[in-house]
């Protein structure tokens, strides 16, 4: 038997495989040297095969006689590719890599998303993507901190009263959570942020003073009041004899009757509330408006309050009726102390 007999079924396989090249092949330019140029590939496998070689094709561009050129390009080859996320499997046929298989299904990935393969990973056979979504939420708790209440003797209050001296403010807690879900589930809650506003104590006063005998009250004609205390003014309009003069704001207020002011008086007009840190109990004033328009006049210093020893108010005057209080508001004055 000749040795080319021997090498008849290597023929056949040869032509069978040229037979699925030429199948495979894009020829993108047509013409009649672009024909023999395939054929002289067909004819170079069968060579190979004969030889016992290694079949190969070159993809390169060969000019022709009259410089035209053929390009024999081999499609890359394709694999199914199965994609689960969001719940179902996506199946999709193609060739190149990870990212070409998404391309392909329509699948969007967002950066925080977990996938199994690396995006420029070259597919295969077999290949499967598994794509977990996750989701990233914070949210903030705030938890409220209660104030405390502490209490303070004060001996310029009477026993009995109470003062509220700071008013008490609620503090809080606020907490920023950083939660992680996959795929709807959570999977981690971590504290990534803490505010606290600490809270204000409540400050209250408690009278000590014990309550003293009336001065006034017993003995003092009928119809007395400060104003029936003769004050000697000058052209002006200002007490001709005083010590001091004090000048700041003063508002005003009254009671019901039978109320009794901080020195164990019944209040009545002409006593009025101060600061006795600042201005004594019992001590003579004379009250006028800074701009001369309101007098008060004469009174005697027999009260106090929150707004004068916060230092808000220099003096509080009593006044009969809500309307007068309404009436003079709040104005600046003179406090001349009398001798």
């Amino acid at each position: 038997m000749s040795n080319n007999a021997n090498k008849r079924p290597a023929l056949d396989d040869v032509a069978a495989s040229c037979k699925k090249v030429l199948k495979n092949l894009k020829i993108r330019t047509v013409s009649t040297t672009a024909a023999a140029l395939v054929l002289g590939t067909v004819s170079l496998c069968a060579a190979a095969v004969m030889n016992n070689e290694e079949a190969a094709i070159a993809m390169t561009a060969s000019p022709s006689v009259n410089g035209e050129a053929v390009v024999c390009e081999m499609p890359a080859k394709e694999y199914d590719v199965t994609i689960a996320v969001d719940g179902r499997n996506i199946d999709v046929r193609c060739a190149g890599n990870v990212e070409n298989a998404l391309e392909a299904a329509d699948v969007e990935i967002c950066d925080d998303d977990l996938i199994n393969i690396g995006l420029s990973e070259p597919l295969g056979s077999g290949t499967e993507i598994i794509i977990n979504r996750v989701n990233i939420v914070e949210e903030v708790q705030v938890e409220v901190i209660e104030y405390a209440t502490k209490y303070q003797e004060d001996d310029e209050l009477l026993v009995g009263y109470t003062e509220t001296v700071v008013d008490g403010e609620e503090g809080e807690v606020e907490t920023t959570f950083r939660h992680v879900y996959v795929d709807g589930e959570l999977v981690s809650s971590d504290v990534i942020d803490e505010d606290i506003t600490q809270p204000v104590d409540e400050v209250i006063a408690i009278g000590t003073m014990e309550e003293p005998v009336p001065i006034y009250d017993e003995a003092v004609p009928a119809g007395w009041t400060p104003y029936s205390e003769e004050v000697e003014l000058d052209e002006n309009g200002v007490p001709v004899n005083y010590v001091d003069v004090i000048t700041g704001e003063a508002t005003a207020y009254t009671a019901s009757a039978g109320a009794i002011t901080s020195t164990g008086k019944t209040a009545q007009v002409g006593y009025v509330a101060v600061d006795p840190k600042v201005i004594p109990y019992g001590t003579k004033l004379y009250i006028v408006s800074v701009d001369g328009t309101r007098t008060y006049g004469y009174a005697v210093a027999e009260d106090t309050g929150g707004a004068m020893r916060s230092g808000r108010v220099l003096v509080d005057l009593y006044m009969d009726t809500e309307s007068e209080c309404y009436n003079w508001g709040r104005r600046d004055v003179n406090v001349y102390i009398l001798e």
